[in-house]
């Protein structure tokens, strides 16, 4: 009995942890004021295609839950928001598809082109990160973050689509 006991304490601990909106801070990474991560964002994809054409950049593929998926969450504060990757995000354009349970965050046509996106590119978990070329083409994806909380592999990921 007191397995299960523990099992039940571990796994309701890890699911409410996963939750949390809880941002931690890297000593190391220096954050830039003037610059938000939402700001480096395109609000469209038709946008974001037609800018990665014009300046020859790939195009990185965020899709999310930002309104429930913890993951997503900590992802954002851990990766999307550090110094490092801003640094890098000048080299591709960004677009986020999310997924929101508030339906009212994006517009019917954004949801529709997300939708779309979602099963162009056959998306089944959050957070998933595609990057994909000027023309559609995959070039990679990134899928899931751990509670573990380490970017190293999501770093290596730009490493590899960006020598592209």
């Amino acid at each position: 009995m007191k397995p299960f006991f523990l099992f039940l304490f571990l796994a309701v601990s890890t699911y409410s942890y996963a939750q949390n909106d809880v941002v931690y801070v890297d000593a190391n990474q220096h954050e830039e004021s003037s610059s938000t991560t939402s700001s480096m964002w395109e609000s469209s994809f038709e946008r974001a295609t037609k800018l990665a054409k014009k300046e020859h950049k790939p195009i990185l593929i965020f899709f999310s839950g930002s309104d429930w998926c913890g993951p997503c969450k900590m992802l954002t504060a851990d990766f999307f928001d550090s110094y490092a990757f801003k640094k890098r995000a000048k080299e591709m354009v960004l677009y986020e598809a999310d997924f929101p349970r508030d339906r009212t965050k994006l517009t019917k046509e954004q949801r529709k082109i997300n939708a779309k996106l979602g099963t162009i590119y056959n998306v089944r978990s959050y957070p998933t990160i595609i990057m994909i070329n000027s023309e559609g083409d995959e070039l990679g994806r990134q899928k899931g973050y751990t509670l573990l909380r380490e970017t190293k592999d999501h770093f290596a990921f730009l490493d590899r689509n960006l020598s592209h």
